[in-house]
């Protein structure tokens, strides 16, 4: 499985089950250790099973369909049953491969307790050296280093870090005084490094030919499409306080590295269009900006007249405040699929206080109308569950929802606090939130403890899965919607009526019945 006398690296990434399409990070990383001429491999968590213990569903893409988020799509023939025996097939692919060094890529606060299974596995092969990098030891560096299996953790980029992890490695030096790092050496004392510049993210063009081809079917509207991310800009300008993209901006400040919102080059990104369309054939691009057309409208129309050449269907998220009549056209032209926008809450003042989102309901509903004009299909992406909500809060999400009335769909989460968060540290303020909480992920219970009148965790739950019926099916239907918010048998016979109901309100009779399937 190994060839004699190249260095090794395995790549592990852990992901929550079956959440779709490749890590871009995972790509980018392929691409820098195959530059270096090192055998890599990719031990991929995405395919394994995993049980969620409030919902009872194991699969979190099958999830979309009873949150009525997505039209109905059978994950299983897409991807195939999903495996067990993570553990053991970690341990065989250690004793296979013999790697020199192992990468945890990607590793977001959702997906450490995975890492941490991981670790005791790798704890039995002393003389691999590891590196665990991402968002969650970018944002909680001291969590992770408080595990006592911690080796060495990346705090920032990793495009340039893991290469000078896996040369010391290689040269047999003790991977402690790497810039960008935290590590613990052989006496357990933690080196802590300074930071290392920004790097120029025009320079790696990603590589996905360690996955599976089946990760790159994607449930996109009324298809299943084969889907290939996108980066075509780093950050967000924005400072919403439920997210910690804002933060990576502050800590690049704050060490004195410059501006971490980087753009791509036109140039550039056509050659990357270009090498993924003759790598993998794809059908569609996935852009995974933070919020693409939050930039210049001159580089806009400059994306436009080179994607022009491609016409390849794409889809991209963005804020209302970013769009104009004009850009949706020129975008719509030239393949334009789909946007999703972050909504998050329906009353102003809470939106304006507590989110540090500055729209009007007025100004979200007249931007509607103008992507409604478009002809392009768009999401609304909304929290529940969030500090300070009462359920009368939430009803004014509800109704907005209701009035702007065009969307094709809803993608409703439970509000997760994580690690570099301003919501975060106000919940724990309140006392709602441990200090040292460790949160799971959208798809499962809230960690906040708030006092009545604000939501509670059980009946978060019953509110993210009806939300969508009491966004559509009008307040007429409210006492009966309120039925299904229960997990009891009463509540689930409502909620399967109520949902046959809502995908024919929603899709049409003979759409709403139609399982998606890829066409190949």
């Amino acid at each position: 499985m190994s060839e004699p006398g190249k260095f090794r690296v395995l790549l592990t990434y852990p992901n929550l089950s079956m959440m779709l399409t490749p890590s871009y990070a995972v790509g980018l990383f392929t691409s820098v250790l195959k530059q270096q001429g090192y055998e890599i491999q990719l031990f991929d968590c995405t395919p394994y099973l995993a049980s969620y213990e409030f919902m009872g569903e194991p699969l979190p893409v099958t999830r979309a369909n009873k949150l009525l988020n997505s039209r109905k799509f059978d994950a299983l023939a897409l991807w195939g049953e999903p495996k067990k025996h993570m553990l053991d097939d970690y341990a065989k692919m250690l004793d296979a491969f013999k790697p020199h060094a192992v990468v945890f890529s990607t590793v977001v606060e959702d997906t450490w307790p995975q890492v941490k299974d991981l670790l005791k596995v790798l704890q039995h092969y002393p003389e691999v050296a590891h590196l665990i990098g991402g968002v969650f030891t970018t944002m909680a560096p001291e969590m992770a280093m408080a595990h006592p299996s911690v080796q060495c953790i990346s705090l920032g980029e990793g495009e340039e870090i893991l290469v000078d992890f896996c040369e010391a490695v290689r040269n047999g030096a003790a991977p402690v005084h790497i810039p960008g790092t935290w590590a613990r050496d052989a006496e357990g004392t933690i080196h802590h490094n300074p930071a290392r510049p920004l790097v120029d993210i025009n320079k790696v063009i990603p590589d996905f030919s360690l996955f599976d081809e089946r990760r790159f079917l994607r449930p996109l509207g009324a298809r299943i499409w084969k889907a290939i991310p996108l980066e075509t800009y780093r950050g967000c300008p924005y400072t919403c306080t439920f997210c910690n993209s804002p933060r990576q901006v502050t800590l690049a400040k704050e060490k004195g590295q410059g501006l971490y919102l980087r753009r791509k080059t036109m140039p550039n990104l056509r050659r990357e269009m270009e090498i993924m369309i003759n790598r993998y054939k794809p059908e569609f691009f996935y852009i995974n900006d933070d919020a693409f057309m939050a930039r210049p409208k001159q580089e806009i129309a400059e994306f436009v007249e080179m994607y022009r050449d491609f016409k390849i269907p794409f889809w991209f998220q963005t804020r209302f405040e970013d769009i104009d009549a004009e850009k949706l056209d020129w975008v719509v032209k030239v393949g334009c699929y789909r946007i999703s926008f972050g909504l998050e809450h329906g009353n102003e003042e809470y939106r304006r206080e507590k989110l540090r989102r500055k729209m009007t309901n007025q100004f979200i509903l007249d931007q509607a109308k103008i992507v409604t004009a478009s002809g392009i299909p768009f999401t609304l992406n909304v929290l529940v569950g969030m500090p300070y909500e009462t359920r009368e809060l939430l009803f004014d999400s509800m109704r907005l929802i209701r009035e702007v009335n065009s969307y094709d769909a809803l993608s409703v989460n439970v509000f997760v606090p994580y690690h570099g968060t301003p919501l975060r540290e106000m919940a724990i303020q309140e006392g709602w939130l441990d200090p040292d909480a460790q949160t799971t992920s959208v798809i499962s219970k809230s960690l906040l403890r708030m006092p009545p009148p604000y939501l509670q965790p059980d009946e978060i739950l019953g509110l993210q899965r009806v939300f969508p019926l009491y966004a559509r099916l009008g307040e007429s239907r409210y006492p009966e919607i309120q039925m299904a918010e229960r997990f009891d048998e009463e509540g689930e016979r409502v909620f399967q009526a109520l949902s046959k109901e809502f995908y024919q309100m929603a899709y049409g009779v003979e759409e709403a019945e139609r399982m998606l399937t890829y066409a190949g």
